[in-house]
């Protein structure tokens, strides 16, 4: 943690019915802050934070007031509906058809990682195709319930049920939804031969990568030859989306089976040869073609809802590919502050379409809207939050599983419950308020409990599992600025 020094001028916060239209709004009253003492013996770190502590009930009713926490709202009764926009935690999609008339079974991976499910979840958003989802834990994080091995004994996901019938392995999985449900065509019969070429293309990009970042690089100025290689491929790939008229790698005004078949894989590598390597593959004059392909998935709802953040990713590839080997170059020193948060998890946050990973406008909330979104998905579980959070200080679990952030039979240490709730109360405050500011603190001796306890939950907190890239990184800055402060 950095040293901190007191913050001026930060007011305790009321909660007043505003007249901004029909929200409620924050305002701070006139009395002077004073040095927040938790009961924590915290004495490294005299800081202002918000002098009145609301309950969890009080915390929830500002958030539901909000804009975002109306919008919010407004889509989980559609999502139970089976309607609205796509989602991770989404468990019917009906489109505007009958539930009788539901088909397909989609089982997915729980947190939204997997690539291989990410494609075909896609694929059934864009042809529109009514589903149910059941989502199962990948092995890396935990264990598989004994009614769906019983379905599927490897265990392997994805996994479409249609009609009945079990169908394994997300390529045959998405030829016989095409097959099945034609109406909204991803393969044009007149590119039915270059499809099959890009595909060949794409299985020779995820061999280079694989050559690239998971083995340690040789010598020389180009890793032995696998980041040529692997630049070399991308290359062919930027090449053939500037090929035909729009972003797409088949032409016309969406994507196609191959788009989806490569994107997946395609952001993963975002992430991880940025982290590894120290190779950015988005923002770049050399592969323009790619960006501008991004950019238009990033205009989905479909690629929206399933998008994960390069935190996320550096954490869940390992698990399912293997250790990532890093570079020691002054690229991967840099790449790696920024994406395990130590240069970028503080407040005051700034996020944008510069950025090492780009968030693009249609992407990007603003600042209020991502943290009233933080707040309200931790109010709308705090108590599971709360004693998730008290497993920092607890007992690691007497199974262990591949993701060594997964632990899901850890045994929380309830001693620190109260503190963990009180400081959550805190966080969501701030985060409703948008009050707090410059972190520059140290963590006191008394205080490093509990704050293992809110770095557990700040370490674990993915996308799109539990919040939007926005909220999340807005969540984990405040959590840090908290840290600091106590």
């Amino acid at each position: 943690m950095r040293c901190m020094s007191t913050i001026p001028c930060v007011q305790p916060l009321t909660w007043t019915k505003g007249h901004s239209g029909n929200s409620t709004r924050v305002t701070k009253s006139c009395r002077p802050a004073r040095k927040m003492d938790f009961p924590l013996g915290a004495t490294a770190s005299t800081v202002n934070l918000p002098e009145t502590v609301l309950s969890w009930d009080e915390l929830k009713g500002i958030a539901a007031s909000t804009e975002t926490g109306k919008m919010i709202a407004e889509e989980e009764k559609l999502r139970s509906q089976g309607e609205g926009s796509p989602h991770v935690t989404a468990k019917l999609r009906l489109f505007g058809a009958s539930e009788d008339d539901v088909r397909v079974t989609l089982y997915r991976d729980h947190a939204g990682w997997c690539p291989y499910c990410q494609k075909v979840w896609m694929m059934l958003e864009e042809k529109k195709v009514p589903y149910r989802i059941e989502r199962i834990n990948m092995r890396s994080y935990g264990e598989k319930p004994a009614w769906f091995l019983k379905k599927v004994p490897s265990g392997l996901l994805p996994v479409l049920e249609l009609d009945g019938k079990i169908i394994t392995e997300s390529l045959v999985i998405m030829q016989i939804i095409e097959q099945t449900f034609p109406d909204i065509p991803m393969i044009p019969e007149e590119h039915f031969d270059r499809a099959n070429t890009l595909l060949r293309l794409e299985r020779q990009l995820f061999s280079d990568w694989c050559g690239l970042v998971f083995r340690p690089s040789g010598p020389g100025p180009f890793g032995g030859g696998a980041r040529k290689q692997f630049e070399e491929t991308f290359d062919k790939v930027n090449a053939a989306l500037g090929e035909l008229p729009g972003p797409w790698f088949l032409g016309g005004d969406t994507p196609s089976i191959v788009d989806l078949q490569y994107v997946s894989h395609v952001e993963r590598m975002n992430a991880s040869c940025l982290y590894w390597k120290g190779l950015q593959l988005r923002s770049t004059e050399r592969w323009a073609n790619v960006e501008r392909w991004f950019a238009a998935f990033e205009e989905r709802p479909s690629y929206v809802a399933t998008k994960s953040d390069y935190y996320t990713h550096v954490m869940d590839i390992p698990p399912q590919y293997g250790p990532g080997y890093s570079d020691s170059s002054d690229e991967v020193k840099e790449a790696q502050l920024k994406i395990d948060g130590h240069a970028t998890w503080r407040l005051p946050l700034s996020l944008s379409s510069s950025d090492a990973e780009p968030l693009p406008d249609s992407m990007n909330p603003g600042d209020e809207a991502a943290r009233h979104e933080a707040a309200y998905k931790l109010i709308s579980n705090y108590d599971a939050v709360v004693k998730f959070c008290c497993r920092g200080m607890g007992e690691r679990g007497a199974k262990q599983f591949g993701a060594p952030l997964a632990d899901p039979t850890a045994v929380p240490n309830l001693n620190y419950e109260e503190k963990v709730d009180k400081l959550l109360r805190t966080t969501v405050l701030l985060l409703l308020d948008g009050s707090a500011g410059v972190s520059t603190g140290e963590t006191s001796e008394e205080g490093k409990g509990v704050a293992s306890c809110l770095a557990y939950l700040r370490d674990r907190i993915g996308v799109p599992r539990d919040m939007s890239y926005p909220a999340a990184m807005t969540l984990r800055a405040h959590l840090n600025y908290i840290i600091d402060a106590i």
